[in-house]
């Protein structure tokens, strides 16, 4: 009987060559931030309720999947029943959360800047659909005690240079701050306790349209002059490459230094991009995550129809715990989407080691016999299979190419060794 836990669980098992494909594309962004200086930490992937539902995750604190007490804590019977005496952990949201309380708690350990590396598996309950599961990787840096843009700009440089080495091209890394968009609402006229809601709306530009956006606004009963006055803006300063003079002209009043920064950082990353992708301001790009306090950006590719990785500066969480602000900022790679598009363009492992299919009778003097050269063969960094031999080679000699496997043995005792190139038939 075969059992399909997808679409109702959201979960998905994974195949030998999926798994050699993830294996893959993780050991090439992890050896990427490695080479530019950064250290690999690991959290747990339960955290405590009270940490986790403390309100630095935004709307994603909906989707916790919640734990049950096990043991003597576990009282079903006991009158007036509440969530927090059944439930005292969950599963880990997103990599970003448990990250500030691990420097928190380790900060006077750690050095500074402290530049880090953490992938890992989070879970969300939320609705399952292509592309999106209720248990995902994901693949983060991030640089604690660094208040200057040089910060976003070494995540950028190395998340880019992740994403060339894994073979892609002609990506567009979108940049804004959180600081602009808060003036950019100013300037319309929307009442400061409301720019949260304007921002949600707005971050909807790329599922439905400038015109979707305006009729949103507007049913939330916000002005018609200061909706006309932002949807004017961003549609002048979304239609073309836009440059730091044409932002200052429709910001008058825009922070001069916040402007400094994202024009040093779009500068420095296309000084190095070697027109292999583009980095260009987006005055709609928002965020989704409330924690952002300053620059923001997303990585999309061509033909994709959503951002593949993003991230920004978050200077007030770790001071949530520490009662003092520490500058932080991150970039997360959509590990997920990477994978579904290589395989979608049937992408090929590159400079694999030979995999050598050893096949023999199955006897225990064979197995022996052979064991020297297969030691041999794996000094020599070659992957070698032994395979006992069936009664239809051709049929098991796919099967093996199947697996990987480039070249073939047909063992016998009182035969010369003679390894053979395999074809699949």
């Amino acid at each position: 009987m075969k059992i399909n836990t997808f679409p109702r669980q959201g979960t998905r098992d994974l195949s030998p060559k999926e798994v050699n494909l993830r294996n893959y594309v993780m050991n090439t962004i992890l050896q990427t931030y490695q080479k530019a200086g950064f250290l690999q930490i690991e959290t747990p992937a339960m955290e405590s309720m009270d940490f986790l539902a403390s309100g630095q995750g935004g709307e994603n604190e909906k989707l916790i999947f919640k734990i049950l007490h096990r043991g003597e804590k576990l009282n079903l019977q006991k009158p007036d029943l509440q969530e927090h005496d059944v439930v005292d952990c969950g599963l880990r949201f997103d990599l970003t959360v448990p990250l500030t309380r691990f420097y928190a708690n380790k900060k006077s350990e750690l050095p500074n800047p402290f530049k880090v590396i953490q992938f890992g598996s989070v879970w969300r309950a939320e609705r399952p659909q292509k592309g999106r599961f209720r248990q995902f990787v994901q693949c983060d840096i991030d640089i604690f005690g660094m208040e200057s843009i040089l910060a976003e700009t070494e995540l950028v440089l190395a998340t880019s240079q992740a994403l060339l080495n894994l073979g892609f091209r002609n990506f567009k890394v979108r940049i804004n701050s959180r600081l602009l968009l808060e003036n950019l609402a100013a300037e319309c006229n929307f009442p400061s306790q409301s720019y949260g809601k304007v921002f949600i709306l707005l971050d909807k530009l790329d599922k439905i349209g400038l015109d979707g956006v305006e009729k949103e606004l507007l049913a939330e009963n916000f002005a018609p002059d200061s909706v006309n006055k932002l949807i004017g803006i961003i549609k002048n300063l979304t239609a073309q490459k836009i440059t730091v003079s044409e932002i200052k002209n429709a910001l008058p009043n825009a922070p001069r230094e916040v402007l400094e920064d994202l024009d040093f950082l779009l500068q420095t990353v296309q000084n190095q991009a070697d027109n292999l992708f583009e980095i260009c301001y987006d005055l709609s790009l928002v965020r989704g995550m409330g924690y952002y306090t300053g620059t923001i950006f997303e990585v999309e590719m061509a033909d994709y129809g959503s951002s593949v990785g993003g991230g920004g500066r978050y200077d007030k969480m770790v001071g949530k715990m520490l009662k003092e602000d520490v500058p932080a900022c991150g970039f997360s790679i959509g590990f997920e989407r990477i994978i579904q598009i290589l395989e979608e363009k049937n992408f090929q492992i590159p400079d694999q080691a030979p995999k050598i299919a050893f096949i023999y009778d199955g006897q225990k003097q064979t197995f022996s016999q052979i064991l020297p050269e297969v030691k041999k063969l794996r000094a020599e960094g070659k992957m070698v299979l032994l395979d006992i031999r069936q009664k239809n080679l051709g049929k098991q000699l796919n099967r093996l190419a199947e697996q990987g496997c480039t070249d073939f043995c047909n063992y016998f005792l009182d035969k010369p060794l003679e390894i053979k190139a395999l074809t699949k038939s």
